[in-house]
């Protein structure tokens, strides 16, 4: 008697709703999720792209590995006014969860307007033009204190080669005077995650604390420090009412290449707008499930930056908000994909969203 060589064919939609989902296909070998790159990022205008997630289930932790998954990805883009990148990363656990590792690269030319480069206090709202042409890469490895311990330490290596080109004429004296830059630092990070899910959670805590620092000693072009806080949580206030907040504080040292200063990410600001010398943002959620799988989003933001040039001190802030729509297309890994509309003072951007708009691995 033979043996039949047929093969159980890949479904679509659950069997329980009949909705679309995708997680029988996500499980198989070789199945990933198809991400369109939508980009409407003010800073570098509309473009497009396409990337690729791959999840593997730890399917030995049982419902934790679909909820916190081994994932990989890669991806480019292009924009209209020329910014254009190509990356690929890898995020996995290993040991029953208590080690993980983060490796990825990414190359590229990015075309932004900085604001703040120049020594004087009358640079702060003037802006200057550059062409980012870069490449990097950076390693982490964390290690979870105890089993189920939500307490995590690590460490970051970032190596990045970036040559700045000014793009417009010059509003500052020394302004063209850029000389390409090289960054090598590790970060250490201390790890705080109690999120029920890593893709669209609906309650628990994630922090962490990171403090770079970077040192010609091991290649830098420069000696700087930054640290960053954040701090985001998610709260089911009643069936179907999720809240969720974001806080984010970021420091850097003087001698910090003008890119790499503390900018205000919320949705709706472009990229580099309101840069410092510290940045401070808050940013809150709330997520309302509607008929079956889709969800409502409404969000609003805050984030102010403080400068300090020699006895003077200028700050900055920025408000936004928008409303957004989601989809939970796959139940098992607890993935939501959706669209988000935001708008700040003078700016209106739509973004693409897979997992939440706050996502950490």
């Amino acid at each position: 008697m033979q043996g039949s060589s047929e093969k159980t064919p890949l479904r679509f939609r659950d069997p329980e709703d009949g909705q679309v989902d995708v997680t029988d296909f996500l499980e198989h070998p070789f199945g990933f999720l198809p991400i369109p790159i939508i980009v409407t990022e003010p800073a570098v205008g509309y473009g497009a792209g396409l990337a690729g997630m791959f999840l593997r289930p730890r399917e030995e932790a049982g419902a934790e590995g679909w909820a916190r998954p081994n994932i990989s990805g890669l991806g480019a883009f292009a924009t209209e006014n020329g910014s254009q990148g190509a990356f690929a990363g890898d995020a996995s656990r290993w040991m029953d969860g208590r080690l993980r590792t983060l490796v990825g690269a990414m190359t590229g030319k990015i075309n932004l307007d900085f604001y703040g480069v120049g020594s004087g206090l009358s640079s702060i709202d003037q802006k200057l033009s550059y062409s980012l042409q870069f490449s990097g890469a950076v390693a982490q490895i964390n290690w979870q204190l105890a089993p189920k311990s939500p307490w995590a330490v690590g460490m970051r290596y970032v190596f990045a080669d970036v040559d700045p080109t000014l793009r417009s004429e010059p509003l500052l004296p020394n302004a063209a005077e850029r000389a390409r830059v090289t960054v090598s630092a590790p970060t250490a990070i201390l790890e705080f995650d109690t999120r029920d899910n890593i893709f669209t959670p609906t309650s628990g805590v994630y922090a962490e604390t990171s403090y770079l620092a970077a040192r010609e000693a091991l290649g830098s072009s420069d000696d700087f420090e930054r640290l960053q806080q954040i701090a985001m949580g998610w709260l089911t206030l009643s069936k179907g009412v999720i809240l969720g907040a974001r806080g984010n504080y970021t420091w850097s040292s003087k001698g910090t290449p003008f890119f790499l200063r503390p900018f205000i990410q919320l949705r709706g600001v472009p990229a580099m707008r309101y840069q410092g010398d510290q940045m401070a943002s808050v940013e809150v959620e709330g997520r309302l499930r509607l008929e079956g799988r889709w969800s409502g989003v409404v969000f609003g933001g805050y984030g102010g930056t403080r400068t300090e040039r020699e006895s003077t001190t200028s700050t900055k802030d920025v408000t936004s908000g928008g409303l957004g729509v989601r989809y939970n297309i796959s139940q098992k890994f607890g993935l939501d994909v959706g669209l988000d509309v935001a708008r700040s003072p003078g700016t209106t951007a739509v973004y693409l969203v897979v997992g939440n708009s706050w996502f950490r691995p």
